[in-house]
């Protein structure tokens, strides 16, 4: 704005280009203030969407601890049908496939834990649920499945423990060149990411007919 103008003269000024450009400033204005209110009302609704998920989540895990299994079975099909978006439902499945075990119906585990490993945002959560399938599956000696389970994890964190259930496996099949050689894959790999590297060494002597390798040491700052 040119300085030498009055005070009247850039209120004119002011006036002039208001009225040319007033309604794109209001429009602009109506906009942020609609996408804002949107924002609060999404995140808002996502909020108690989670909460609802949460409180059914509690109620399943009770029925669970009493023995109610029909109605945590309910509990987990409406988990999957309103709130598939949440993290409840991968929990849901998982509790539901251990209490399938402890009420040994390790078929209707298998379906629980597959669903996981299918369905599941979460890599992290469908890898353990990738092993806990394994090793179901190896205990109805179903090898050959429960080793199409465990191929590459993707991911080195969970790779010793991937090459133990392997080695479970093929511990299970007689094979024991190939379990032996998966368990000392997992001792090489970080002692942190085997459940219990004492169990585990005890596994290879008893197949090895000696003391066992002592398990790698991980390296500073490792995962």
């Amino acid at each position: 704005m040119d300085d030498n103008l009055t005070d009247q003269q850039r209120a004119e000024q002011i006036r002039v280009w208001l009225g040319e450009n007033g309604w794109y400033l209001l429009a602009g204005l109506v906009l942020g203030l609609a996408a804002l209110f949107g924002w609060r009302q999404w995140t808002g609704y996502n909020a108690t969407h989670a909460e609802e998920a949460s409180a059914l989540y509690e109620e399943m895990l009770s029925a669970v601890r009493i023995g109610r299994t029909t109605r945590a079975e309910e509990i987990a099909a409406q988990l999957a049908k309103d709130y598939a978006s949440t993290p409840y439902l991968d929990q849901a499945r998982l509790a539901m496939a251990k209490m399938k075990l402890d009420a040994s119906r390790p078929e209707d585990a298998v379906k629980y834990l597959e669903q996981v490993v299918k369905e599941s945002d979460s890599a992290e959560v469908a890898r353990i649920a990738r092993l806990r399938l394994a090793r179901v599956l190896s205990q109805e000696g179903k090898y050959d499945d429960a080793l199409k389970v465990l191929t590459d994890p993707g991911d080195s964190a969970f790779g010793p423990r991937f090459h133990e259930v392997r080695g479970d496996v093929y511990y299970g099949m007689g094979r024991l060149d190939e379990a032996r050689a998966e368990y000392e894959a997992a001792l090489r790999g970080d002692p942190s990411a085997v459940g219990d590297v004492a169990f585990l060494q005890a596994k290879l002597a008893e197949i090895s007919g000696g003391a066992a390798p002592a398990p790698a040491t991980a390296a500073p700052g490792g995962n």
